[in-house]
């Protein structure tokens, strides 16, 4: 029989122990209740707003100068968020994995965090971030979440079941689906040269973005007239941008610049060995359509074989269909060049294994997540089954496709990364975690 020794293993069964014994005092005066339920629960009464509770309280565990916490005397609940009782949301913190996310300890959070606290840190505090039937959720609430998270952090490596105790944590009653996403790397050169041919655009002076007809749109201004900004057919086929100046590099393959297009920012291999990052500028303002899928539509490619490599490889055999099926994808991106990492919606650099991409009457940007999901596993650039990751994510990137329940997890950069960002769909479980400070004192 194997056995255990050294203060790294006591350390670590006397964690356990403790949270065990936490679990154990909450179950005993709160009512047990599934994780995974489909209808919402009234929560426990309080005895007042400010009743002071928590599992962590001086004597109990040491060396901690958190304030005490108190327990909101009502929770909100809407069609699509529930809250789970504490007791619930310590049982999901024991799952927690932070090495799935390739993270060795919480702190490694502190400097994503901070990224979203700056971007909610810039809306009016009073106004919603979220609103939905029977709850609304201020940019305020979302600041306070943030900030308390990060007062967390250096304790919760000891202490993890600080976050069941300060946070509520708010169940999504139908999983949303997960994709994945990711930066390639492509190869361009930043003049045009031999094998070079195929324009990648910076942002043109005459696309603007505001309100027509009471909604805010991409658009551009013709003989005084405000008219939509010209579609792929117009840049590709039509070339009506080339003569410009805007080409701020060449690449050698259109099938590579359409699929940065759809990840919304790339890392140029440029013909040195060097590497230029471009990120994105602006878009034209249509809707996105699947490449794969529009083959599919005309019977080119069977249900399957929709990926990006049975793409390149059907135009590879007809090389005159190529502008005309990526031009029936009527959306454009425009890139900018810039010595500085990926970025999502909010303006910060993105966070391989953590950012997620949401649409924005969903889940606010800049909010704190836990997910749990089933992602590819690879081996020498292959997927071999999947493997579970349950961490911490933040919202911090929308896109053209991601509308309603879905996610789309940001994977990192280089194409290493591809079979895995490629091959992610599946359900997720997603918990919106709100500070109980911050749905107090509102």
């Amino acid at each position: 029989m194997r056995t255990f020794a050294g203060n790294k293993s006591a350390g670590h069964w006397s964690r356990l122990l403790l949270i065990a014994l936490c679990m154990v005092a909450l179950l005993s005066c709160m009512k047990e209740g599934s994780i995974f339920r489909g209808e919402a629960e009234a929560p426990p009464e309080a005895d007042s707003p400010d009743r002071v509770v928590g599992l962590c309280q001086p004597g109990v565990t040491k060396g901690l100068t958190l304030r005490p916490v108190r327990e909101p005397s009502e929770l909100p609940v809407c069609d699509i968020f529930f809250p789970l009782s504490n007791s619930e949301g310590l049982e999901n913190t024991i799952r927690i994995d932070l090495a799935s996310q390739g993270l060795k300890t919480w702190n490694a959070l502190e400097g994503p965090v901070r990224h979203s606290l700056e971007y909610a840190l810039n809306m009016p505090q009073d106004e919603a971030a979220l609103t939905q039937s029977g709850m609304s959720l201020s940019w305020g609430q979302v600041v306070r979440s943030l900030e308390e998270f990060l007062d967390l952090l250096p304790h919760l490596d000891e202490h993890p079941e600080l976050l069941a105790n300060r946070f509520v944590w708010y169940g999504m009653k139908n999983k949303p689906l997960m994709t994945g996403y990711f930066t390639p790397e492509i190869e361009a050169s930043l003049t045009r040269q031999p094998g070079y041919d195929f324009p990648i655009y910076g942002v043109p002076s005459d696309l603007q973005y505001g309100k027509v007809r009471g909604q805010r749109r991409f658009y551009r201004v013709e003989r005084g007239k405000v008219i939509p900004y010209y579609e792929r057919g117009d840049v590709d086929v039509r070339h009506v941008l080339a003569g410009q100046e805007l080409e701020i590099a060449w690449a050698k393959d259109p099938i590579d610049v359409f699929y940065m297009q759809v990840e919304g920012a790339g890392r140029l291999l440029l013909p040195d060995g060097t590497t230029q990052n471009v990120l994105y500028g602006a878009k034209n303002g249509y809707g996105f359509r699947s490449l794969g899928r529009i083959l599919h539509s005309k019977g080119l490619l069977p249900k399957g074989q929709l990926s990006k490599d049975h793409v390149k490889q059907y135009f590879a055999n007809n090389p005159k269909e190529m502008f005309q099926m990526m031009a029936e994808n009527r959306s454009y991106v425009f890139f900018r060049l810039e010595d500085a990492p990926p970025e999502g919606s909010i303006g910060k650099p993105l966070t391989p294994m953590v950012s997620l991409a949401t649409d924005r009457k969903l889940l606010p940007l800049g909010s704190l997540l836990a997910f749990e999901a089933e992602i590819p596993k690879t081996e020498n650039g292959k997927t071999v089954g999947k493997r579970r990751v349950a961490g911490i994510g933040l919202a911090q990137d929308t896109g053209t496709a991601i509308r309603g329940s879905r996610l789309d997890y940001y994977i990192g950069e280089g194409n290493e990364v591809e079979p895995i960002a490629n091959n992610i769909m599946t359900e997720a479980t997603v918990y919106l975690l709100i500070s109980k400070e911050a749905l107090i004192n509102g």
